[in-house]
C-alpha cells in the first residue's frame, strides 16, 4: 500500500503528540494514594540541601537553621496518643486527631507497636508538651527522622 506523504506526516505528529503525552503524564499525575500497607516506614535518609529544595523540610526562620524538625501525619483514625515515655505503659499527655501534622524532633526504638518499633520525640518547640507517639500510626512527610542522641 502506498501512502500520501501528508498520511506519513499526520501518522508521525500523531506518535510524536502520543511519545510527548507519555512523557509528561507523571508529570500531571495526582499524588498516589496513601499506602495500604500503613506500618511503613520510610527509611531514605535526609539528602544534603534537603531543606532549601523541599519545602515542607524548610526551617521557620533564620534562627531556626540548627534546630531541625522532620514532620509527619498522623494516620490513626481515632487520635493518636501522646505519652510521657516511648511505651503504651506511660502517662498519655494528649490525644492528637486523624491527620495532624506532627513535628517530630527524633526517633528511638521501644515497645513494638504492631510490627514497628520506633517511637517519635515530638519537637516542644510546635507541641505544647515534650512527648512520645509511636512511629506506627505516624506517615513521613519527607525523609525519617533521625535517630535520637542518648
Amino acid at each position: 500500500m502506498v501512502k500520501s506523504k501528508l498520511s506519513k506526516l499526520a501518522l508521525v505528529a500523531a506518535g510524536g503528540a502520543v511519545a510527548l503525552a507519555t512523557a509528561a503524564g507523571p508529570a500531571f499525575a495526582e499524588p498516589p494514594a496513601p499506602s495500604a500497607d500503613l506500618g511503613r516506614q520510610s527509611v531514605e535518609a535526609p539528602r544534603a540541601g534537603a531543606e532549601t529544595r523541599n519545602p515542607e523540610m524548610a526551617p521557620e526562620s533564620m534562627d531556626d537553621r540548627h534546630h531541625h524538625t522532620y514532620k509527619g501525619r498522623v494516620i490513626a483514625r481515632t487520635g493518636l496518643n501522646v505519652r510521657s515515655k516511648p511505651t503504651t505503659h506511660s502517662r498519655v499527655l494528649a490525644t492528637l486527631p486523624y491527620g495532624k501534622i506532627v513535628h517530630i524532633e527524633c526517633k528511638v526504638n521501644s515497645q513494638n507497636i504492631d510490627g514497628n518499633p520506633r517511637w517519635y520525640k515530638l519537637d516542644r518547640k510546635y507541641h505544647h508538651h515534650n512527648g512520645w507517639v509511636s512511629a506506627r500510626y505516624v506517615e513521613n512527610i519527607g525523609p525519617a527522622p533521625k535517630y535520637c542522641h542518648r
